[in-house]
């Protein structure tokens, strides 16, 4: 498993927000919440799953908060990754 940045990280989620759901990667920010982007829990299932494959990196933990925004999910990730290479 390589190394993970939040840059690359906050990169695949916008490719993939944009192949999968059309959502323009300008209109994404990084406080900018799931909600805000029309995506529901069953899309943000889907999204998991995707950054579980594009990054190699399986996510144990999936707490956040209600309404997560970018950051949330970029944090979600990093610290799955940080459990798994301890």
């Amino acid at each position: 498993m390589s190394d993970l940045d939040s840059q690359r990280i906050e990169t695949v989620i916008k490719e993939f927000l944009e192949e999968r759901f059309e959502i323009p990667t300008d209109r994404i920010a990084a406080n900018t919440s799931v909600r805000d982007l029309g995506l529901d829990s069953m899309m943000m299932l889907e999204v998991m799953l995707e950054l579980e494959d594009r990054l190699g990196v399986k996510l144990m933990d999936l707490s956040m908060p209600a309404n997560p925004t970018l950051n949330d999910v970029v944090a979600l990730v990093m610290r799955n990754h940080a459990q798994l290479k301890s």
